[in-house]
């Protein structure tokens, strides 16, 4: 009988498992069949052998006791029968009770929940990022977004869990091989060789032979065909040299050890599953997808195309600098989709390098007719400072231009904004300084990747925008003229492309450069606004504006929970959750003790002060954590700078005055608030010159900040965030000078009169008084200091400058020059913050004044020649422009 189970246990089980795809499932599948069969077959055996015994035991006792005396044990069986009849009514009783003690609790929950209101508690919602513009593209915005993909929590793609229903051996067991393994396969085509029979190409091609042809005194026939072979062979080298080798498995291969290596370094890299539901929609249209991300780390395009293939989202090729062409690694970013371009074109015999645009411009073309996703960083190189780049213009006036011409019917930009909590690539203090670049080398790139697996960098997080269409965005251009023109008669800045760079080149007409531009300001616009706020980002920030001098952790915590909701009014997603003590600590210790330390006071009974190391080298890598809030708050910084300096009461730095004394930096913020109300009274700001002072100053600083998008008026976005501070932050009183019944009537009557309303709409003018309150002082102060260091760097540039009266200077020799006049100031006490030294500041500031007209560029081959401009040749035009600057470093 037991051979028959078993044979019938075998016979099924083979039966079962013969229905799977491959034989390692059949042997495993039947397996675990059998085994499961045996052991029910175990279970109900041995309940058949306990109820087989519960039934002799019962009849042996049914026999014993109807044989045995009854006489002996009839008084015994009684009172047993008694107990066991009391014990049923007591049990009986228990259980009435009971239910109706159950029955009258659940009447009194039903009463008070009908006649009582339930405190509830709703949870916090998280702001969905990255929305597209309703201004610009209301089309798109409406579009790829449900309120479930809104609704959707973060998630760290590093915590792969299978689903329920893959449980089998193998995929348990690897579970990342098989995760690669189920990808979706796309095909990745090459285009080298349709690119080589492009016919723009070859026309660039007998172009440039041609150009080539008639700057030599040689007109023979043979001569030309040498030169016209020599173009062609360097056509096909740039090409050879530029292609992407795109491969399925190396992407896949790739993913798998990325997601063994990834933990090593990082605790989560963290995405919104509904910003990547938002792709998969996209990717499912035949429109390219064009990703263009902040550029912070080489670990960038590695990540994002790691998030997207796992995803099912088609990989995108990406364009790499060529400095990144080093042995193994350029071939291996190239398998994974890297396409390298020249940073600074070289000009060939004086003149444009056309060939090699045309190899660029006709590659992407025919990458994008053969359905290949784009990723390209609009900034050009990783940013220096934490804050983003001012855009170049290049590679996207090449997709502009194809979509124009009709070669693609359209694309959707998504930009993507990425931060880390501590960076990856170190920091760039040595380029701050003045130091030159370390190039990439093999040697480099090995230890940097073994210092990597070997350190803790936290969390990452990106966050992919909302999709949206090209040919929306240049058709809403169009219809709007005033985006490009100047707004409310503000000139906007326009830069003067460089012959060595990809924009304004040939392939560009001038029609687009300005629609290049704003396209280009408003994508690094919205990935600044959708970049999310990690926990060293706002420790940094608070200890470099709110507490240089240090602060106990009670005092940080107020001041963090009250930066939190700043933020999550302003709609800016938080990096970090939990308790703020929790994230101070957890900040402090990701930032390390060379830049925040903790030290006893001098009181022993006082709680400890933590302190920012405010330092030369170690505050310019702080300051970098800190900029991804400088660029939030610019602009609220701006205009607490601007009513500062327009007070009458203020009085000006003076640069060469002593050192700041260290005891009156000590005074209690509640001791100046009594004295500045005792002092100046009557301290008032008019709205139309607190407006104007902080237009001025964002001309200052145009060339650092995006202070709004390309389809807002400047002016009104800085009225609004004047009325934001005055009635939110009330760091100003209102007060409306009062307007008499005659000028009143007198204004109606003109009004009657003059078909032109202008002059006679405006109502009493709007005077603004510092409010004295010790709160409101401080808050001023403290939107103060984000921007001090770049207006004293800008303003100790400018009176560099006269070492330019009758002379020129290499820019390298004027920025070292300008970096030892800001250290000799810092060390004389007369600047007040050490981030000021930053070599990106005075480059940014010699961009401003070359715009302004003060300073002559001429620029050969790698080098950049400065000089004043003829009219400007003497010391009286250098102090000028130096007041213009440093009148806005005031005293506090």
């Amino acid at each position: 009988m037991i051979c028959s189970l078993v044979f019938v246990n075998v016979a099924v089980c083979v039966l079962v498992g013969f229905t799977r795809f491959d034989l390692f499932d059949t042997i495993y599948g039947s397996l675990q069949l059998f085994l499961v069969l045996q052991f029910t077959y175990v279970v109900l055996l041995l309940q058949g052998v306990n109820k087989m015994v519960d039934i002799i035991s019962n009849r042996v006792f049914d026999t014993y006791n109807r044989f045995s005396p009854s006489n002996n044990h009839q008084n015994e069986s009684l009172s047993t029968l008694r107990t066991l009849n009391r014990f049923v009514r007591d049990e009986k009783f228990k259980r009435t009770q009971a239910r109706v003690a159950d029955t009258q609790a659940r009447e009194a929950q039903l009463f008070d929940i009908k006649e009582n209101i339930p405190d509830v508690q709703l949870a916090h919602r998280r702001s969905f990022m990255g929305l597209s513009c309703q201004n610009c593209t209301m089309t798109s915005r409406e579009s790829l977004v449900t309120k479930a993909t809104e609704t959707l929590a973060l998630r760290n793609i590093l915590d792969y869990r299978l689903p329920f229903s893959k449980n089998g051996f193998f995929q348990r067991s690897f579970a990342h091989l098989y995760q690669v393994c189920e990808l979706k396969k796309f095909p990745y085509a090459q285009v080298a060789d349709v690119t080589l029979r492009d016919e723009r190409l070859k026309r660039a091609v007998e172009t440039a032979t041609a150009q080539q042809f008639r700057d030599t005194e040689n007109g023979s026939e043979e001569f030309y065909q040498e030169l016209l072979m020599s173009n062609q062979r360097r056509s096909k080298k740039l090409l050879i040299d530029m292609r992407s080798t795109l491969s399925d498995f190396l992407l896949r291969f790739t993913s798998w050890v990325l997601y063994k290596l990834l933990p090593c370094f990082l605790t989560s890299v963290v995405v919104h599953p509904g910003q990547v539901e938002m792709l998969k929609e996209a990717g499912k249209s035949s429109l390219p997808l064009i990703f263009l991300p902040l550029h912070r780390s080489h670990l960038d395009y590695i990540l994002i195309s790691f998030i997207l293939l796992n995803n099912n989202v088609r990989s995108p090729l990406v364009a790499a600098g060529d400095n990144l062409r080093i042995p193994f690694f350029g071939s291996l970013l190239r398998g994974l989709g890297a396409f390298f371009i020249k940073r600074r074109i070289d000009p060939v015999m004086g003149r444009k390098d056309v060939v090699y645009k045309t190899v660029l411009h006709a590659y992407m073309n025919n990458c994008l007719r053969a359905g290949h996703n784009l990723e390209f960083f609009l900034e050009g190189g990783r940013t220096r400072t934490g804050k983003p780049c001012m855009p170049k213009y290049g590679v996207l006036s090449v997709l502009v231009d194809s979509f124009l011409d009709g070669s693609i019917e359209d694309a959707l930009l998504v930009p993507v904004s990425v931060n880390y909590e501590k960076l990856v690539d170190g920091n760039f203090v040595r380029e701050q300084l003045g130091q030159p670049k370390e190039m990439e080398t093999f040697g480099n790139a090995v230890k940097g990747i073994w210092k990597v697996l070997n350190s803790n960098y936290g969390m990452m997080r990106i966050d992919f925008n909302q999709p949206f269409s090209l040919r929306e965005l240049v058709k809403t251009f169009n219809m709007n003229s005033n985006m490009v023109a100047p707004l409310n008669g503000h000139k906007m800045l326009k830069s003067n492309p460089s012959v060595n760079s990809l924009y304004g080149t040939d392939v560009v007409s001038e029609e687009q450069r300005g629609l290049v531009a704003q396209i280009s300001k408003h994508i690094i616009y919205d990935c600044a606004q959708s970049t999310s706020v990690m926990s060293t980002n706002a420790l940094a920030y608070l200890l470099l504006t709110k507490f240089r001098d240090g602060a106990n952790i009670e005092e940080l915590v107020d001041a963090l929970d009250a930066l939190r909701k700043d933020l999550e009014y302003a709609r800016r997603d938080i990096g970090f959750s939990g308790d703020s003590i929790d994230v101070i600590t957890y900040a402090m210790e990701m930032l390390g003790p060379a830049l925040v330390r903790k030290e006893k006071p001098h009181n022993t009974a006082d709680s400890d002060v933590i302190k920012p190391v405010t330092l030369l080298p170690n505050v310019i890598e702080l300051a970098y954590y800190s900029n991804t809030l400088v660029t939030h708050f610019a602009l609220d910084s701006l205009v607490a700078i601007a009513a500062q300096a327009i007070d009458p009461h203020a009085q000006a730095i003076d640069p060469h005055a002593q050192a700041i004394d260290a005891h009156a930096q000590a005074i209690d913020a509640h001791a100046q608030a009594i004295d500045a109300q005792v002092t100046h009274p009557s301290s008032e700001v008019g709205h139309r010159e607190l407006v104007e002072a902080t237009l001025e100053l964002c001309d200052i600083v145009q060339y650092e900040f995006l202070l709004c998008k390309p389809c807002q008026s400047l002016e009104q976005v800085v009225t609004s965030c004047v009325d934001e501070l005055v009635y939110r932050k009330q760091i100003f009183l209102v007060d409306t000078e009062e307007e008499t019944e005659l000028s009143r009537r007198s204004r109606r009557i003109a009004k009657q009169f003059d078909d032109n309303d202008n002059d006679y709409d405006e109502g009493p003018r709007k005077v603004y008084r510092r409010n004295q309150d010790p709160a409101a002082v401080d808050t001023l102060r403290c939107l103060r200091a984000p921007l001090m260091p770049l207006i004293e760097c800008y303003a100790t540039t400018a009176f560099a400058l006269d070492k330019l009266v009758g002379r020129q200077l290499l820019e390298e020799e004027l920025v070292r020059e300008t970096l030892n006049e800001l250290k000799e100031r810092l060390a004389q006490g007369t600047l007040e913050y050490a981030e000021s030294v930053s070599v990106d500041s005075i480059k940014n500031a010699l961009k401003l004044y070359q715009h302004w007209g003060i300073l002559e560029c001429h620029s050969e081959k790698k080098l950049r020649l400065y000089y004043l401009r003829e009219n400007q040749d003497d010391s009286e035009s250098v102090k000028a422009l130096y007041q213009r600057v440093n009148k806005y470093r005031r005293s506090k």
